[in-house]
């Protein structure tokens, strides 16, 4: 072989070693948590963790152990339902919270048939209903922090973890997270698009927790609710649009044939939106022919929670105090 190919070889070397090295960070470090499985998630950065990959792993992590038969599902607005609050209604002491961001109903299908399939039982579930639950617009992005888990999904492994492998290197995020792991300083000029910090999981209920909302209202919660936002909603708003599809019905159907199967016991809770928008009709309608409409609870429009802007962290989240009001009042109910 040409002499000059051999002298060539060190240079691409040292060329290409940078990109190597970065490359060889991204499995040294796991930035995404998606290579390797923790038993613990806690703290975390929200706008890089895949909820569905969390949540789905503390599942698989502790199912055994802790024998989860009593799921709570839906996107993060679920997280004002905690699972000790829903624990002593039901009689279980370890229900699991089975959400991820923005999720809506072919994810929650699709958690329900994993379960299944992994043999565990379904004995009680909650299903958080909000303007996700119908949409596919999440589906449709590139957005790393929604992509659903490849282990109840038709995607190979292959195609799920090299989405992830991208993401390292677009925009330059492996700038950010290297230099806040290397250095240990948050930098917020542009470490911002990437990280937010104070957002907490439980183990092994996996809970969603709030601390960074609940700290600065503790310290100013008057200053808080001064924020323009909390005073902006219409005073008439217009009923919400029909979301519910012709597509969406395989789903409903297959949440019908599961609970059929499992003899579920099971509640729909249309949430308490900040906007104060009537669900509407029609689509309440279909809920309540597919799942029954007394397992439907809704909470949307004028109301003694939407009415009260401090039982909300901001215009997505409620608080967990509204959660477990309504818990009470469902059950109470029976």
């Amino acid at each position: 072989m040409d002499k000059k190919f051999f002298k060539f070889i060190p240079k691409v070397l040292l060329f290409g070693a940078p990109f190597i090295l970065l490359a060889l960070s991204y499995f040294a470090f796991d930035p995404f948590h998606v290579l390797r499985n923790y038993p613990h998630y806690g703290s975390n950065y929200l706008k890089t963790f895949n909820r569905n990959r969390l949540s789905t792993q503390t599942y698989l992590n502790y199912k055994d152990e802790y024998n989860f038969n009593s799921f709570i599902f839906g996107s993060s607005r679920s997280s004002a339902f905690h699972t000790e609050d829903w624990g002593p209604l039901i009689h279980e002491p370890a229900p699991f919270h089975f959400d991820a961001f923005n999720d809506n109903i072919s994810g929650i299908r699709g958690k329900l048939e994993f379960i299944h399939k992994n043999g565990s039982k379904i004995k009680n579930v909650l299903i958080i209903v909000d303007s996700d639950t119908f949409s596919e617009q999440y589906d449709e992005s590139e957005s790393i922090v929604h992509h659903k888990d490849y282990r109840w999904t038709n995607e190979n492994a292959l195609s799920y973890h090299t989405r992830f492998f991208k993401a390292y290197f677009k925009k330059k995020y492996f700038v950010s997270y290297l230099d806040l792991k290397l250095f240990k300083t948050y930098r917020p000029a542009y470490m911002d698009e990437f990280f937010k910090f104070k957002y907490y999981y439980t183990t092994p209920l996996n809970d969603f927790l709030f601390p960074e909302n609940i700290e600065k209202i503790q310290q100013d919660s008057a200053g808080y609710y001064r924020d323009p936002e909390f005073h902006e909603r219409m005073e008439n708003p217009a009923m919400m649009d029909r979301q519910i599809k012709p597509h969406h019905l395989a789903d409903l159907k297959a949440l019908d044939s599961l609970f059929k199967i499992h003899h579920t016991r099971y509640k729909i809770i249309i949430g308490p939106a900040f906007d104060q928008r009537e669900y509407n009709p029609i689509d309440l309608n279909i809920l309540g022919i597919y799942l029954g409409r007394k397992n439907i609870y809704n909470y949307t429009g004028k109301n003694t929670y939407t009415n009260d802007i401090t039982n909300y962290y901001e215009m997505s989240h409620y608080k967990p105090v509204v959660g477990k009001k309504i818990l009470q009042e469902i059950y109470s109910s029976r």
